[in-house]
């Protein structure tokens, strides 16, 4: 069985999208707390990675089947390190997988551990890596071509909506990448 790239790109779009809309939603600034938000917004963020990565995975050549392999399947380094050696590189995936990567393979953004230490960073800089992700896998899969679209990404985070997690540590910057 074969995939389209475009199949995991799309779900990729649209957990950013979703995420996005999260995070941005008028409502959320009038929270006291918004820490609830923190594990759905980054296990969204974790599997929109994931999915972007394969996305560029499978316009290379790679099947359905070898990117459900145990041992890759939701390792986010083992799907960069695979997309390094087929050719993309400077996308943003660097910081989102220096930041996702650990809590996504082991499944700590769906189960939370009390006893682990949790980091973010600047909600701009995430979907700037985001934007630029999706511009250059949109531009190779040939996903907007198409439908007869230039590509394009691009969320824009309103300046005024800070990360709000009290009591958690966070990273002012992102991670150093690889």
């Amino acid at each position: 069985m074969s995939i389209d790239p475009e199949e995991p790109y799309s779900v990729a779009k649209g957990y950013v999208q979703a995420a996005y809309a999260m995070m941005t939603n008028p409502h959320r600034m009038q929270l006291e707390d918004d820490t609830s938000l923190f594990m759905a917004f980054h296990m969204l963020c974790g599997f929109a990675a994931e999915l972007y990565l394969k996305a560029f995975l499978v316009k290379k050549g790679y099947s359905e089947a070898q990117l459900r392999k145990r041992e890759l399947r939701h390792d986010l380094v083992q799907l960069r390190a695979l997309c390094h050696s087929s050719g993309l590189f400077n996308t943003g995936a660097d910081q989102l997988v220096d930041l996702l990567a650990q809590k996504h393979k082991t499944f700590e953004f769906r189960y939370m551990k009390k006893s682990s230490e949790y980091r973010t960073m600047d909600l701009q800089l995430i979907f700037l890596a985001f934007s630029s992700l999706d511009q250059i896998v949109d531009k190779i899969i040939g996903a907007s071509a198409s439908r007869g679209k230039m590509p394009r990404g691009g969320w824009t985070f309103p300046d005024d909506g800070p990360w709000r997690l009290p009591g958690l540590m966070l990273t002012a910057t992102p991670p150093n990448p690889r």
